[in-house]
């Protein structure tokens, strides 16, 4: 039987250690899951199997045999959470261009690529560009691309998260008949506790760039991986999630209000949602979930119908000066070629750091810089430094201290500690908790339970597009206890009530 060897197998970037020594075999005839919490190494991973990485140490098996960069670019097929498609060619354009072309003509279908156009219901738009398709169509697309390789090992990466749940079933079918396939080897990843459990053999768990558990047979369970994923990750302060933002008075103004609010193309739908001074609010879900849509629609990036309130208001231009938004990604919420001070003041306004006739004052624009670097524990050697040259961690400080010092009611941020040191993170987490003690809300989507524990007060799962009841988080006793209550409530029905 064909079988995949990875031992020892080491990758660091600086001081960043992605891989400590993975050990891990799968094997053809079984389809074999990777979990793993952000930061893990599962990217890493990916890649090197699949021939865009070289690690540092340790090796690749295919049936006892070395497994080569060469071989692996040759013989591993990856579907990509983000397709890697060429969007000004059809969709049998993309499928073909491995081939070569026909003679003067274009490439055309063979019987083989049209029964995969077929079985994946790409057919009724073969022929049309894929940049005016849907990324469902994108996502299908870079599949079936993948099924069309004489590959050894198919890796799939999120494949599905754009994917409705008929959509994805229809994949997860394709996938489990490429098991019974001789000589193939099938790995998924997924942060989608439920598909790993119903779909996969066995499970591996990742844990700071090692295997730390494989999951099969009765103990592989949806609970039993929840509770997995979060061994050895312990809340990084004491000022933890059971008492969310202490000291703050929870008060009778609602500060945002969601009804009836539904993404336009149905991420998610009727929403309902009451958050009042004092509060802090997380919600989870996993990636095509809705929940981070959510959360960006309610800051006017995404489409959507229904109520939006903030502080009483519902025109866009008063809830824009009430609400401030934070990407999970802070290159899109920086100006890393600015300095410090230019990115804390940037959404102040020209008064802020001008004269009257609009000069800027960079005497000014430095002390309020340096008195804002020093209220939100800002480590640089000045002001004037830019921004892009500072730690991850000392960048997430500065998009949460330029959020906050625009003294909005309502902060909505994505992944507030993605990326960050634990010192960093109970940093940033105090500063969230001071602004709701001020009388204000926060709003947090949230992949990671430990950082639910750490800074919620409530928490809602977002599944299929609804959201779930709110769950109070001090009624954990611990990470591992919420992380099993979670798990739960991903398979629970939609809920009507706010929170």
């Amino acid at each position: 039987m064909t079988s995949l060897q990875v031992r020892g197998v080491r990758k660091h970037y600086g001081e960043t250690h992605a891989l400590r020594g993975l050990n891990l075999d799968a094997l053809a005839g079984e389809v074999l899951g990777i979990a793993g919490p952000n930061g893990a190494g599962k990217s890493t991973f990916v890649r090197i199997l699949g021939g865009e990485e070289t690690p540092d140490a340790g090796e690749i098996l295919l049936d006892g045999v070395p497994f080569t960069l060469a071989d692996r670019r040759g013989s591993v097929a990856i579907v990509h959470q983000e397709p890697q498609l060429f969007p000004n060619l059809t969709v049998t354009e993309n499928l073909l261009l491995k081939r070569g072309s026909d003679g003067p003509m274009r490439p055309r279908a063979t019987g083989r690529e049209r029964q995969v156009l077929s079985e994946l219901n790409l057919q009724r738009v073969a022929d049309r560009p894929l940049e005016s398709c849907s990324l469902v169509v994108w996502q299908l697309t870079e599949i079936a691309r993948a099924l069309l390789r004489d590959a050894r090992l198919f890796l799939f990466d999120e494949p599905n998260s754009a994917l409705a749940d008929e959509e994805s079933e229809q994949l997860f079918g394709h996938i489990l008949r490429m098991r019974e396939q001789t000589n193939r080897i099938v790995i998924i990843v997924s942060h989608r506790l439920r598909e790993l459990v119903h779909y996969c053999d066995r499970v591996a768990v990742v844990r700071e760039g090692e295997c730390g558990a494989i999951l099969a047979g009765p103990a592989l369970t949806e609970e039993g991986l929840a509770r997995e994923l979060v061994v050895g990750q312990q809340p990084g302060t004491v000022e933890t999630g059971k008492s969310g933002a202490p000291g703050a008075q929870r008060g009778d103004e609602v500060l945002l209000r969601l009804a009836g609010w539904t993404h336009r193309r149905r991420r998610f739908q009727d929403v309902e949602v009451e958050l009042r001074p004092g509060d802090i609010l997380t919600v989870m879900g996993v990636e095509g979930s809705g929940a981070r849509e959510l959360l960006q629609s309610i800051a006017g990036l995404e489409p959507a119908h229904g109520i939006r309130e903030v502080a009483g208001r519902r025109d866009a231009q008063a809830i824009d000066a009430f609400l401030a938004y934070v990407p999970a990604d802070r290159r899109t919420g920086l100006f890393p070629n600015f300095s410090i001070a230019a990115n804390l003041t940037a959404r102040l306004g020209v008064p802020a750091v001008a004269s009257r006739w609009g000069r800027l004052l960079k005497s000014r624009l430095y002390a309020l810089g340096r008195q804002l670097m020093g209220q939100f524990q800002i480590r640089a050697r000045s002001p004037g430094q830019p921004v892009g040259t500072l730690s991850g961690g000392n960048q997430q400080k500065v998009a949460v201290g330029s959020a906050s010092a625009k003294k909005p009611r309502l902060v909505v941020i994505e992944e507030p500690t993605r990326g960050v040191d634990l010192g960093t993170k109970a940093e940033i987490y105090h500063q969230l908790r001071q602004f709701a003690r001020e009388g204000n809300a926060v709003l947090a989507f949230c992949t990671e339970v430990p950082e639910v524990f750490d800074l919620g007060q409530r928490v809602r799962v977002m599944s299929r597009g609804h959201l779930s009841d709110p769950f109070e988080v001090a009624s954990a006793g611990s990470v591992q206890d919420l992380a099993g209550q979670l798990a739960k409530m991903t398979g629970a029905a939609p809920k009507a009530s706010p929170g």
